[in-house]
């Protein structure tokens, strides 16, 4: 929140609300002389006490002592230690303890102003939402689900709505622009059941406790701490330390432990190793049990829950966009608050120092940030700490990926564990799974084949909607009822392996939510993830899954709440789709990109670029195969009728070309829908984390083969021009690239991609959600990371324009697009001719 600047006589850190010359751009955390004997600092000349106080400072891996950099250190992972550079001057430093008493001194009157703050925001959020709960209980009036009332009226009225605390102490409901403009205190829920402050045993969380307990009264709100099977032992101690700290101050102040009914371990073997792909064990083993836990009194009800975190902007670039209050973060029935969201680093040591609160010991080791004893979004440095301080915890886990990847024949294991590539991780095939899940698709048609299911389907179909089953010859027939409309299906085997069958289904969202029922069915290992997004208290997962139906609403929140309906489904499924041809051709380019140079010769010459051009004899095979998949030439060699426009229009309008060429080979071109179809806009990656993925999803391609191919997508990265389409790739560091979005889309360009997706779907009217939820059939969120702004304000440029191609409803909540059924993208592209 404020600025940070190095005060040499402290050797310290002073706070400042204004920006100078001395300002850091970074907040540095404090270093002890722990983490200097873990780096060997003791041994290389530096001499220092084994002080309380902390010595120095360390900003990234840089360390400073009273504002000089005197080493930096480098490299370090499981198996290796890091390389101390130790600056021109600084070496054989005898180092003073920071002077912690004079530091806070000097900060303590801005650290009054960031505290006082923090207090008010907790105390503030407390009375309005405790407020609102008490004239829940005491006016009948009240008592109606005004979040669901507000859902309703925003879906029908298809404008936003707002829950209002109304002068007379009832609630109301209005448009959220009008609540705005009057001022009004906006809830986002009526009633809260629980205030919690959540304690992970991090530096964070334990200055939110701290300040929740100045804020508030110790009976009206609760202290949970998720035991995730994870933890760090000093975790643990610390855990024990602050019960016993805040038990002896405010004995009405409760505390209690959630954990999961089975192992950590337990679940990797049924779930597979978290990856940055599947991060399951956040919800599973944290988050889950801790709100399962919190049911209200004689019911299975969820409460609703308000919890006090410990979440930073700081911390990353997603949480930097937080707002202050959210619902729903991470479950539905919860409203997060954040008291401390803009506080650096920097600032919440110096609270801690200035209440003498116990800290955890890995940050005395060296330890940034304090959360799980492994985890894929840690790093090597993380590795490197909990190897050498708690390796006896650290082994099951490490000993898990070693054997795995031994059986899968990783080679060079030392190298793959200390590189932490287990985290690229992206499916489940691995693992010895014998369930399997097939769908074949065809217009108004959904076919599903299931073997060696943990469930039968009838075990999850409920909450999908009212149905009846009847038995018809040893096969089930039944009804199911979904948005007012009954759809008849047919279930043909047994509850392990069966079909299951529905015919003239219109509503894709349908399809959508079966798949999910389905996935549920074949996976579900009653992890209890789903069971705390329920409102009403009708889903019990542990120990067997039972749906009450005369509680059960139909919401779909617990088919929702994560991608396939089920962290497991998500994690391990082996999916096909039995009507899309296996790939081929994925080496296609011997490792040759599409070249900008290439492309603009030969559509200035396409007649005599075959005779006549600069390319080497490898490249041109390559180059014959991308503009085969382009749609640009046939296998004659011959300009298609794409081919014969695009060549017209390149000299005029090059970047509509390339937008045009990037949709095309999105759709037939293995390499770039793979690209398009698993990296987001945002998402970090490389060279090797996309050919490792690509392995394990396609295991029947060679290494080399996707090795290959990868290279090609990379250069085309490189080649393509980068004020284009094809500028999806940035490289920010190293060999690392970043997805990029593309906003600067033509009109012409959007609308040929619209009539594509149609091409493929089916149909020709749509909604803009169904293009943002879509992956297999392409579409321009996909194609080219486009936002919804900036999708909407050329859709109404389209809408509006005298050759409208489409209509596009965009107003009062609406998203439907409808095009024109006498033209086609060739037509499209025709008009600029």
């Amino acid at each position: 929140m404020y600025k940070i600047e190095w005060d040499k006589e402290t050797g310290g850190v002073l706070l400042s609300s204004k920006v100078s010359k001395e300002t850091l751009g970074i907040s540095p955390r404090p270093v002890w002389f722990e983490e200097l004997d873990l780096l060997g600092l003791d041994k290389l000349g530096y001499v220092y006490p084994q002080s309380e106080a902390p010595l120095m400072w360390a900003v990234n891996k840089q360390y400073f002592y009273r504002g000089d950099l005197v080493f930096q250190a480098k490299g370090a992972n499981l198996y290796d230690s890091a390389t101390i550079t130790i600056m021109p001057g600084f070496e054989n430093l005898e180092l003073i303890p920071i002077d912690v008493k004079k530091m806070i001194e000097r900060n303590r009157d801005i650290m009054f102003l960031l505290e006082s703050e923090a207090i008010e925001f907790i105390r503030e959020t407390f009375f309005i939402y405790s407020t609102a709960s008490k004239k829940f209980n005491e006016i009948k009036a009240n008592q109606l689900d005004f979040e669901a009332i507000a859902a309703s009226i925003e879906q029908k009225q298809k404008r936003k709505m707002a829950i209002v605390k109304e002068e007379c102490d009832s609630f109301d409901v209005m448009p959220l622009d009008i609540a705005e403009q009057q001022g009004k205190q906006r809830l986002l829920a009526t009633k809260i059941d629980v205030f919690l402050a959540s304690f992970s045993g991090g530096k964070d969380s334990q200055v939110v406790l701290d300040l929740c307990t100045r804020a508030l009264p110790p009976s009206v709100f609760e202290v949970i701490y998720s035991d995730t099977g994870y933890e760090l032992p000093s975790s643990l101690d610390l855990y024990e330390d602050v019960k016993r700290h805040y038990s002896a101050l405010y004995p009405g102040l409760k505390f209690s432990t959630a954990r999961n009914h089975a192992s950590v371990l337990s679940y990797w073997d049924k779930i597979g190793t978290p990856s940055d792909t599947h991060r399951w064990c956040c919800s599973v083993m944290k988050t889950a049990p801790l709100y399962r836990s919190l049911k209200v009194q004689g019911t299975n009800k969820q409460a609703k829950v308000l919890t006090f975190d410990g979440v930073r902007a700081e911390e990353s670039a997603r949480r930097g966009n937080y707002e202050r209050m959210g619902k729903g973060v991470k479950h539905s029935t919860v409203v997060n608050a954040h008291p401390i969201l803009y506080w650096n680093t920097s600032e919440i040591f110096l609270y801690l120092f200035s209440y003498a609160l116990p800290i955890n010991d890995a940050y005395r080791l060296g330890k940034s940030r304090v959360g799980c004893i492994t985890c894929p979004y840690s790093s090597e440095w993380d590795d490197m700490i909990v190897s050498r301080c708690y390796g006896a915890e650290l082994e099951p886990f490490i000993s898990r990926i070693y054997d795995w990847s031994k059986q899968e024949g990783v080679k060079d294991l030392e190298v793959y564990l200390k590189e932490r590539k287990w985290k690229f991780r992206a499916s489940g095939k691995f693992m010895k799974i014998s369930t399997q899940v097939n769908f074949k698709n065809s217009p108004n048609n959904f076919y599903a084949q299931v073997k060696s299911a943990k469930l039968p389907i009838t075990a999850w179909l409920p909450v999908l909607g009212e149905f009846t089953l009847f038995n018809i010859s040893n096969e089930f027939h039944g009804d199911i009822k979904y948005k007012n409309t009954v759809y008849s299906f047919e279930i043909k085997g047994n509850d392990t392996d069966y079909t299951f069958y529905i015919k003239g289904i219109k509503d894709l969202s349908l399809i959508s939510l079966l798949k999910r029922v389905i996935y549920k069915a074949a996976y579900c290992i009653n992890c209890e993830s789903c069971e705390v997004e329920c409102p009403t208290g009708a889903l019990s997962v542990f120990p067997k899954v039972n749906i009450d139906l005369t509680k059960c609403i139909h919401c779909h929140k617990c088919l929702n709440f994560h991608d396939r309906g089920c962290i497991v489904a998500n994690s391990i499924s082996m999916t096909t789709e039995t009507n899309i041809k296996a790939k081929a051709g994925i080496d296609r380019y011997n490792t040759f990109g599409l070249h900008e140079e290439w492309m603009s010769e030969f559509l200035l010459n396409p007649t005599e670029f075959w005779d006549y051009n600069g390319l080497g004899p490898k490249q041109v095979p390559s180059f014959k195969n991308w503009l085969k998949e382009a749609e640009i030439i046939d296998a004659k060699l011959n300009l298609t009728e794409i081919g014969n426009v695009l060549s017209e229009i390149y000299v005029d309008d090059p970047n509509l070309v390339w937008s045009v060429v990037l949709t095309n080979l999105a759709k037939n071109s293995f390499i770039v829908n793979w690209f398009l179809t698993h990296i987001v806009p945002g998402q970090i990656f490389d060279k090797n984390s996309i050919s490792e993925n690509i392995s394990e999803e396609y295991p029947v391609y060679g290494k080399r083969t996707v090795d290959n191919a990868v290279s090609a997508l990379f250069q085309l990265f490189k080649y393509c021009p980068t004020d284009s389409a094809f500028a999806i790739a940035e490289e920010i560091e190293g060999k690392q690239y970043r997805r990029k979005s593309f906003e600067d889309l033509s009109d012409t360009a959007l609308a040929y991609s619209l009539y594509r997706y149609a091409e493929n779907v089916g149909y020709k009217s749509f909604r803009v959600s169904d293009l943002k939820d879509s992956k297999s059939e392409l579409g321009p969120f996909v194609e080219f990371g486009i936002s919804l702004s900036g999708l909407e304000k050329i859709l109404r440029t389209l809408n509006s324009a005298n050759n409208r191609l489409l209509v596009a409803e965009l107003n009062m909540g609406l998203d439907h697009i409808t095009l024109r059924e006498d033209v086609n993208p060739i037509s499209i592209l025709k008009t600029l001719i």
